[in-house]
């Protein structure tokens, strides 16, 4: 479970442009994948801080799982790549097959997975100035802005 979320929310959190100034603003993205379904919004800052609220659904082991995150990190742009570095990550929201999870060893599992992922990156396509699609190791991340 740890390694899903933690992909998810990190993946929906990173997002390259070829410049720093293309990203400014708040972007909704979506990531779908056989497994599960994320959907983040995702703020930029001109001060190079990322804040995203990320709500991820999936199938856990034979578990249906919700999940709801805040997420906070540095970003930097590096050769058309971002580079994300955590800074805070609290769980919202955690439900597991129906069950409150949020105080449980899960969630703490699933903030402790968002603070270990550094050294994130992701390329970016944009397709207009409002559209943008990120390629990650995984599926690829659409994003509008809002």
């Amino acid at each position: 479970m740890k390694a899903v979320l933690t992909a998810a929310a990190l993946a929906l959190c990173t997002a390259p442009l070829a410049s720093a100034q293309s990203i400014i603003g708040t972007w909704t993205c979506v990531r779908t994948t056989a497994d599960n379904d994320a959907v983040s919004n995702v703020t930029f800052a001109d001060s190079g801080r990322l804040d995203a609220l990320v709500n991820i659904d999936f199938l856990g082991l034979d578990q249906e799982v919700f999940a709801q995150a805040r997420y906070r990190s540095d970003y930097q742009m590096d050769n058309g790549m971002l580079r994300d570095t955590p800074v805070s990550a609290y769980v919202n929201k955690l439900v597991i097959d129906g069950q409150d999870a949020t105080r449980s060893e899960h969630a703490d599992t699933l903030r402790q997975g968002l603070l270990d992922g550094s050294d994130a990156s992701a390329k970016v396509t944009f397709t207009s100035d409002n559209y943008m699609i990120l390629s990650t190791d995984s599926a690829p991340i659409n994003c509008v802005r809002m």
